[in-house]
């Protein structure tokens, strides 16, 4: 009598078992991971901190003084964005909207930076470094 030829042997059910619970365990926790709002726009030239400026539903247009001449600074909607610069191909103004923390607007020419900020929610400030390579 012949034995009737099986697809999975116990050993793989149970390998992808532990897998599918694995993933299902990482979804559910990437899911319940706080996400920080936008609070700030900071500028940074040459750089050092130069403004700070808390991001509003107004719209708010401020003029940076850079080493070409200087770039136009738009916040609107809890946004920001560069409108205008002096540089040879404008690359800080093609980057467009910036409305997550962590998103930068960066102009190399302009030596200008311009970052967004989260707030940290009655938590310990974390340090901007995530590591040191020596």
């Amino acid at each position: 009598m012949k034995r009737k030829r099986s697809y999975f042997k116990k050993g793989d059910i149970l390998l992808y078992a532990f897998v599918f619970s694995l993933f299902a365990f990482l979804l559910f926790n990437i899911k319940g991971m706080k996400t920080q709002k936008a609070s700030k726009a900071e500028i940074y030239v040459d750089g050092d901190l130069k403004y700070i400026y808390k991001l509003q539903d107004e719209e708010k247009n401020i003029f940076v003084d850079t080493n070409l001449g200087g770039i136009n600074v738009q916040l609107k909607d809890k946004k920001v964005r560069v409108t205008s610069s002096n540089s040879p191909l404008k690359l800080i103004v093609k980057q467009g909207w910036a409305k997550v923390p962590g998103d930068t607007l960066i102009g190399i020419p302009d030596r200008a930076i311009v970052k967004i900020v989260g707030e940290n929610s009655g938590e310990e400030q974390e340090d901007d470094i995530d590591f040191i390579i020596k």
